[in-house]
């Protein structure tokens, strides 16, 4: 039996908002419809778009 310890960026959180951050389609997430984890992994992405700093002119 081996002791795998989580890490943050295992989150689903953390991997959709790095998903949008390296510019990755929404389309990648891996994981099921109607998953808690999706579901996480899908508010982070959006988030991400959200706090994005301004584009300047």
């Amino acid at each position: 039996m081996t002791n795998v310890q989580a890490t943050a960026s295992d989150s689903p959180f953390i991997q959709g908002r790095n998903a949008r951050l390296y510019g990755k389609p929404v389309t990648a997430c891996p994981y099921p419809e109607g998953s808690e984890e999706r579901a996480a992994w899908m508010e982070a992405y959006e988030e991400a778009v959200n706090s994005d700093p301004p584009e300047k002119p």
